[in-house]
């Protein structure tokens, strides 16, 4: 990557996190006292409290004291890391903070990386923009394990596009072990070297891969240690706590969820199904834009399992999941330079970033 590359990424991410910190400032010293807020106080210093809500209190918790039924769907990594890291910042908080960061400027980097050997210079920068200032991109800079499994996920093919498949195949296994989604990087990695052995499947070098899918028996094995329920991940959240979630055909909810809105004025329905169907446009167009027909086995599946969730029959939490589906920002970057759209673009989603990351900040559910 040349310098040039490197400086035009951090500055971008840079541009991202202060103007964070400004929101975090206007929302606690101008906002805060004339909106409905419900903040959690879990830390002292204004900005990292601004940053814990919702459910990096039950990362946290998980790190500190570990599993029980209630946080079982909360996958290992990112709380096992804040664990390591903290006997070195000797803060949870801290550690958390650092990590989910660390893994988002790790994103961009390999984002604009990957992107570029497809597209060019242009194309990849704007795919970094579109990631850093989507409108519910705020939960990349939070206690969330999306910045981290997104970083995997992109190493995972980072490296599997230069024949590293060992490699490939460990930071897949550390992506599904990040998040429920990652599972479906072993179907993206397997197409690959299927394409790239000329359409034939080496099983020699495909073995590597199988670390992917046998990772979540780590997982199974610390639930059992814990819970002595190895499939805690999935009965927990089938019970009242999480909404008796499950899955049911694709799609589903959905028109519950915009009758939500029209019936009861529930607006965040409104935003659960706009987000939702937004991406659905994108991953439409991105058979259109994306080359990398990997990348697109990924998207799809990627959606399709939270698309197939619904929590007391409507979907929940779309805005927050489809944020690691990364080939949406390439598609979506690809449309606003063929539309020449940027600049308004730009000047919608940073409004609507505002308001989202304000919302946050304040206690409200987004996500």
């Amino acid at each position: 990557m040349y310098k040039g590359d490197l400086k035009r990424v951090v500055y971008l991410y840079l541009l991202n996190k202060f103007f964070i910190i400004f929101l975090i400032l206007l929302s606690k010293e101008v906002l805060s006292p004339v909106l409905p807020a419900d903040v959690q106080g879990i830390h002292y210093h204004t900005v990292l409290d601004a940053l814990i809500q919702w459910d990096a209190g039950w990362y946290l918790r998980i790190a500190q004291f570990g599993y029980d039924f209630t946080s079982a769907p909360f996958f290992p990594m990112l709380p096992f890391l804040i664990y390591l890291l903290t006997f070195i910042t000797g803060n949870e908080v801290t550690a958390g903070l650092l990590i989910s960061n660390t893994a988002h400027l790790t994103a961009c980097i390999l984002l604009y990386r990957l992107v570029k050997e497809d597209y060019h210079t242009e194309i990849a920068t704007l795919s970094v923009f579109v990631f850093l200032f989507f409108p519910t991109a705020i939960f990349f800079s939070s206690i969330y394990s999306e910045s981290l499994f997104l970083a995997f996920t992109l190493g995972a093919f980072f490296w599997a596009r230069r024949g590293k498949w060992l490699a490939a195949s460990l930071t897949g296994a550390c992506a599904a072990l990040t998040r429920n989604v990652g599972i479906v990087i072993f179907l993206s990695l397997l197409y690959m070297q299927y394409q790239h052995h000329n359409y034939r499947l080496n099983l020699k070098k495909a073995s590597p891969l199988l670390l992917i899918p046998a990772s979540l028996l780590i997982f199974m094995g610390v639930l059992f240690i814990y819970t002595g329920d190895p499939l805690a991940f999935t009965h927990s959240l089938n019970t009242k706590i999480w909404g008796y979630r499950h899955f049911a055909y694709p799609g589903a909810g959905q028109l519950l969820n915009l009758k939500h809105f029209f019936y009861y004025n529930n607006y965040h329905s409104l935003f659960e199904s706009g987000m939702a169907l937004l991406f659905l446009y994108l991953l439409v167009m991105s058979f259109k834009y994306v080359k990398d027909r990997s990348l697109l086995i990924f998207a799809v599946l990627g959606f399709l399992i939270p698309f197939s969730s619904v929590v007391n029959n409507v979907p929940y939490g779309m805005p927050r999941y489809i944020i690691v589906l990364f080939p949406g920002y390439i598609t979506l970057a690809c449309l606003l330079q063929k539309s020449k759209l940027v600049i308004p673009y730009a000047i919608i989603t940073i409004f609507l970033f505002t308001v989202v990351s304000v919302m946050f900040f304040i206690g409200r559910w987004i996500s």
